[in-house]
């Protein structure tokens, strides 16, 4: 009875997926391939570049941008995550790439350098939520955020 209810149903859905398995699957392989390619040039173009990354949390949004932001050094890059949407300069594909692929990543705001080809990442969630909600060093989150990219 399981061999013939095997047959009935099992064999077409095989013949129905075949298609699937023999076309779709090389597409999508052939589409990450060149997505990693374009990705590792993205990183090799933009080589010395700084990412600050935040979100639209509402206890933290305002305090960042009334703040910190005004206060980073002009070579850090701003990305802002409204929702799912990405809102930067830079092609949002990449840096969507670039975030899920954060090695370091923890929450929300995070750090995000891009030396000689390689991500390098950083949550800074503690520090900052040590300054928004126990009146910590400003300043000193500042300057932690400086070191990190190298511009102290």
């Amino acid at each position: 009875m399981l061999g013939l209810l095997f047959i009935v149903i099992g064999i077409p859905i095989i013949i129905l997926l075949t298609p699937y398995w023999i076309v779709i699957i090389p597409i999508d392989c052939y589409k990450k391939i060149k997505f990693e390619k374009k990705y590792k040039t993205f990183l090799i173009e933009n080589h010395g570049k700084n990412f600050f990354c935040y979100n639209n949390r509402k206890n933290s949004q305002n305090f960042i941008e009334d703040n910190i932001i005004p206060n980073l050094n002009d070579k850090i890059d701003i990305v802002f995550l409204n929702g799912k949407i990405i809102e930067t300069e830079f092609n949002s594909e990449f840096v969507s790439a670039a975030l899920y692929k954060s090695k370091n990543y923890n929450r929300f705001p995070h750090l995000i350098k891009i030396r000689n080809g390689k991500l390098i990442d950083k949550s800074i969630n503690n520090p900052f939520y040590n300054v928004l909600n126990l009146n910590k060093s400003q300043p000193e989150l500042l300057n932690q955020i400086n070191r990190f990219f190298d511009l102290s």
